[in-house]
């Protein structure tokens, strides 16, 4: 069974986002993953959980009007 989230993180900003692995799977071959923060194509794959808890576990987030932001 595959992993439900994705880890990554950016070369360039050095911040990290998760996405779904579904989403992930169903983007044509011709399209990148991009940094959600500052555009850039230098990403890498960290890690892959079926639990999102599991994959913020390692990192510090905190809650910013509603929303999950990393420190």
């Amino acid at each position: 069974m595959q992993s439900i989230y994705t880890a990554f993180k950016c070369r360039t900003c050095k911040l990290e986002f998760i996405l779904l692995s579904e989403d992930i799977d169903k983007m044509s071959k011709d399209r990148y993953i991009a940094c959600p923060y500052c555009n850039s194509k230098r990403v890498n794959k960290e890690q892959e959980a079926d639990d999102l808890r599991e994959v913020m576990r390692e990192r510090s987030y905190r809650r910013i009007g509603g929303a999950l932001r990393q420190k």
